[in-house]
């Protein structure tokens, strides 16, 4: 009797353990490279939340999306509230009115969202006078950063033999 409590115990406390080794995140953030902007130009910074197919349901989310310059200054930024599933976001700095006086500014959007609302972004360049877009570059998770994959299992060792005898239907030199 004493033995199956036991192992129901120590079941219980090594799935205590495991839940508090995991790290509890309440936020994630998207963040794009850098790029130069210039006279001329607006930097807009974009953000989906993707669908996901029936029947998943997902949750209602926030965003608070940032341009900031290479200093970590944040020079523009705005909260969406209420954001849903299939829709976009987006936030501009215009470099004729928002960086008067700058006759180049290295800049970097990023997105923060509460963990579990997933996103995807981008950072435009856009011409002012044509309204084309000149650069599309992506964002990528930098918080939390991604954790590294842990295989357990056999683990195979590399024999030091040379590399001749270690192709296939090559005998290993005696």
């Amino acid at each position: 009797m004493k033995l199956p409590l036991f192992l129901s115990c120590a079941v219980i406390l090594d799935g205590a353990l495991a839940i508090a080794q995991t790290p509890v995140t309440a936020h994630q953030q998207m963040t794009s490279g850098v790029v130069g902007i210039t006279a001329g130009q607006t930097a807009r910074i974009n953000v989906l939340y993707p669908t996901a197919p029936a029947p998943i349901l997902q949750p209602l989310c926030s965003v608070t999306l940032n341009i900031a310059d290479d200093q970590g200054k944040i020079l523009k930024t705005v909260t969406v509230s209420q954001f849903v599933a299939g829709r976009s976001a987006s936030l501009d700095l215009n470099a004729d009115t928002d960086l008067t006086g700058n006759p180049r500014t290295e800049i970097h959007g990023y997105s923060v969202a509460p963990a579990g609302c997933n996103f995807t972004g981008t950072l435009e360049l856009i011409d002012n006078i044509t309204q084309k877009t000149v650069l599309v570059i992506g964002s990528r998770q930098t918080y939390p950063a991604e954790q590294p994959v842990w295989f357990v299992g056999a683990v195979s060792t590399v024999s030091s033999e040379s590399s001749a005898s270690m192709r296939p239907g090559v005998p290993p030199s005696q």
